[in-house]
């Protein structure tokens, strides 16, 4: 078997807050015409927060869900079921509420793996 790994860089544009406050109206603007482009924002050009049309929010919220779905399919496969914390937590995480890395310390702490 073999796996390809791969990272992708994307370089955003990062607003200050004072400029973000300021061009806002035309960040939506660009979203509403079909701009998909993501605009980050932070201080001292610190990515801090990224803004995206509602749109690309829902594709990445439902990949993760396709994600979990596949998982808890390939978990049921092996004749096994996955407990209702397990779930709780792997919806949050499909929700976007927590991060990958979040998803796994909570799952780790739940069965007592450092």
């Amino acid at each position: 078997m073999y796996a390809i790994g791969y990272t992708v860089v994307v370089l955003i544009e990062t607003l200050s807050v004072r400029e973000a406050r300021e061009q806002l109206p035309s960040v939506l603007e660009r979203f509403r015409n079909g701009d998909r482009t993501p605009v980050g924002v932070g201080s001292r050009r610190k990515t801090e927060a990224v803004m995206v049309p509602v749109e690309v929010f829902e594709e990445l919220t439902a990949e993760r869900a396709r994600s979990l779905a596949q998982a808890a399919a390939s978990v049921r496969a092996e004749g096994l079921l996955p407990g209702a914390e397990v779930e709780a937590i792997a919806e949050r995480w499909a929700r976007g509420e927590i991060s990958t890395s979040q998803m796994r310390d909570l799952v780790r702490r739940l069965y007592g793996v450092p």
